[in-house]
């Protein structure tokens, strides 16, 4: 009878063990996890602002000089190319990567090495031309505009 005990007594610390290391394994955190987040095609109208293509045409030109050529065909696209600005290129979409990306109705911009090419709509209100461009774009442009 006493053999039998200790057999219960064994097979009980080994089932309270097994227990412990179970509870203790599922308590354990977990390594983070990225989640992925989903991103839309479009920005929001809070992060799309519409300027004069007039006064956007003056920043552009007085931020890059001639290695912006700024073009507005009759069509409903307007059409920036800037070249042999070097790493500084990436200062007219801000250095956002998602602008790059996205395949927004409103605007659409491209990297190719040193080259940028950038085509936005325009929408005529009052006989006045506007196009619609991202925030990131504007205040970049702004701020480079400003400090020259």
């Amino acid at each position: 009878m006493k053999n039998i005990s200790k057999i219960y007594i064994f097979l009980g610390l080994i089932v309270l063990v097994a227990g412990v290391l179970v509870w203790v394994s599922l308590l354990r955190p977990k390594a983070f996890e990225v989640a992925k987040v989903d991103t839309t095609d479009q920005l929001p109208d809070r992060n799309i602002v519409s300027i004069q293509v007039d006064s956007l045409t003056n920043i552009i030109r007085l931020v890059y000089g001639t290695d912006a050529a700024v073009t507005l065909p009759d069509s409903e696209a307007y059409v920036v190319k800037i070249q042999n600005q070097g790493n500084e290129i990436s200062n007219f979409y801000n250095d956002n990567p998602r602008l790059l990306e996205m395949h927004d109705k409103r605007f659409s911009i491209k990297r190719t090495g040193n080259r940028v090419e950038a085509s936005f709509v325009i929408e005529t209100i009052d006989n006045r031309k506007y196009a619609f461009v991202p925030t990131d774009v504007v205040y970049k442009l702004a701020e480079l505009a400003y400090n020259k």
